[in-house]
Order: C-alpha cells, then structure tokens, then sequence
C-alpha cells in the first residue's frame, strides 16, 4: 500500500535490483512508514511499482522503457558510485533528482585491483594453465615490493588502494586534474603529467571517473611511454583508455600483461576479439561486487530515503543533481 504519514506523503520507492527484496525488507525495517516495492532487473512492472516517486537501481536496469514507464518519479538513487548511463540516460527528466553511492566502494575495487596486480605479477593464468596440463614449471615469481603503483584519480577509491600499496611497501603516484595532497600518495602531479607519471609505473591502474576530458585520456602515446615490464588495470570506465592502442600493445609485447573489468559493451560478447589477446585478463565488471554490497549501501540509501520523504534536500548525500 502507499504510504500517507507525515512522514513522506505518497512517497512509494521502487527498487530494482536481484537483492531488491532484501534491500526493501532492510529499509521497510528502518523505515516502517514508507512503501517500497522491488522487482529484479529482468521483471515486468508490477501496478504498484508504476506508481513509483523514487527509483534505486543501476544503470544496467535502464532498459525496456524503465523510466518511461515511470511517470511519477522525482528521485533516482543510483547503487553505483558513477552515474554514467544514468545522467545521461534519453529517458531520464533533467528534473528528475540523481544521487549516487559515491564512497562505498573503496574496499572492494582496491581489493580487486591488488587481485589484479598480484595475478599479473606472477603471472597467475599461465600457473593455472600449468595445473590443469598437470605440468610442472617453476617461474619468477616477482613482487610488488619496491615497485611503483601509479593511479588515474584521486578519489576514495585510489586513497584506499594507495594506502594498501604503501603497506606492501609500494611507491605511489597519482595523476589527478585538481593536484594536491591524498592520502596514501607518495605524490599527485597533474594531468599533464600523465605520460611521465605512466612512464615511471609499474602498474598504471584507471580510477577516474568518465568525462569528456577523461574521454581515452589513456591513448596510443601513454602506452607507449610505460615500461615494456609494466601493466595497466582499468576498473573504472572503459571509455578511459584507447583499447585499439592496448590491444596492439599486448600484441607487440609492449606492455606486460593488462587486466580489464570494464567495456564498452558489456556483457562481452562470445565472439570479441579480446577474450582471446595474450596477457589480457578479463573480468566480468565485478569489481565493485562484494559479500558485503548491501550492507555497505543501505545505510546510505536509508539516510537519502528519510531526508527526501522528509522533505530535507538538503541533508541528501552524494546528490549529482
């Protein structure tokens, strides 16, 4: 039923997500005089959940006319930190408020991003490969010890996985477009640094957010400047780096190894030509995906949800619009 308390007049909250139920059973429990409804990502609409002001979803449920669909809604809560895909959405009003999950991902991506780093260090694949041809080969086994991390972003992603790196014993370096001091970083130069930043990298790791100056920031001439020992992960968006150029790179062996958790489409088709480039490892964008996701998000939703149905703007966190 809709909710008609003081408390948030009408307001009805749609959440669309695999663990809906689990999220609006959670917030129905803090939240006892609001309405919520659910649906997973691949389910029709319920009359109910037309009747929906308020939206929490990721991008990736924007699809089959959504938000068409959705004619009184004032207020979309995005569940992931970036909210490319939604803010610019052709079927989301601009008077439509946005806010995001900003800030809730920094251990899971920095723990993905170690992952990463350590599997292409020593070269996990081809040790796996070995054990299933039961063949065994002992091989260099470097560390990340002495070595130089360099991020693309500054934000609280990048301060938590520099901070993990320095506890290994790590450099760390930044490229961001506003320098200052971080924590967890050695240095932060600016952009314009950037190609001697990835030059100076042992691992160059994309953290920033998608905009149109970030747009394949990372083209054919910084890759060309890394280190031909040197690897670069991208967990953030794949429109940050020309994967024409790293693809060539791996190629010519100009590059090391790469891991990418993001592209530009997803899922990744069967037949795209990168499931098959040597020294790529792939992973199906999981690198914000934990055991803990809900309970690292809902007291953020909860927070936005009382202040909107309250009418409190602006006590709303992490509010894009």
């Amino acid at each position: 039923m809709r909710a008609t308390s003081a408390l948030g007049k009408d307001f009805r909250l749609l959440i669309v997500n695999a663990d809906g139920e689990h999220y609006a059973q959670e917030l129905a429990r803090s939240l006892p005089d609001l309405a919520f409804d659910w649906i997973r990502p691949d389910q029709p609409l319920t009359d109910s959940a037309r009747q929906a002001t308020a939206l929490a979803c990721f991008a990736s449920a924007l699809n089959n006319g959504l938000l068409r669909a959705l004619p009184r809604l004032e207020w979309l809560q995005a569940l992931s930190s970036g909210v490319d895909g939604i803010a610019d959405h052709p079927d989301l009003s601009p008077d439509v408020a946005l806010t995001s999950a900003h800030g809730i991902h920094g251990p899971a991506v920095s723990e993905m991003a170690l992952t990463m780093m350590l599997a292409l260090a020593r070269d996990l694949p081809a040790i796996l490969a070995d054990q299933r041809a039961r063949h065994w080969r002992r091989r260099r086994q470097p560390l990340l010890h002495g070595k130089t991390l360099a991020v693309l972003g500054t934000g609280l992603i990048a301060s938590e996985l520099a901070t993990r790196c320095q506890a290994l014993g790590m450099r760390t370096l930044a490229v961001s477009s506003s320098p200052r001091p971080v924590a967890g970083f050695d240095q932060v130069h600016g952009r314009g640094m950037l190609r001697d930043v990835a030059a100076r990298a042992d691992f160059l790791v994309l953290l920033a957010p998608l905009t149109p100056s970030t747009q394949g920031l990372v083209d054919a001439a910084v890759l060309a400047a890394m280190k031909p020992s040197a690897c670069l992960i991208n967990l953030a968006r794949a429109g940050l780096c020309d994967t024409t150029a790293l693809v060539d790179a791996l190629h010519s062996d100009r590059l090391a190894g790469a891991a990418l958790d993001v592209f530009e489409r997803e899922p990744l088709p069967e037949d795209d030509p990168l499931w098959s480039v040597p020294k790529l490892l792939i992973t199906p964008h999981i690198g914000g995906e934990s055991d803990r996701y809900a309970d690292q998000v809902l007291p953020l939703v909860a927070h936005n949800v009382r202040a909107w149905a309250s009418g409190d703007l602006a006590s709303l966190r992490n509010r894009v619009r």
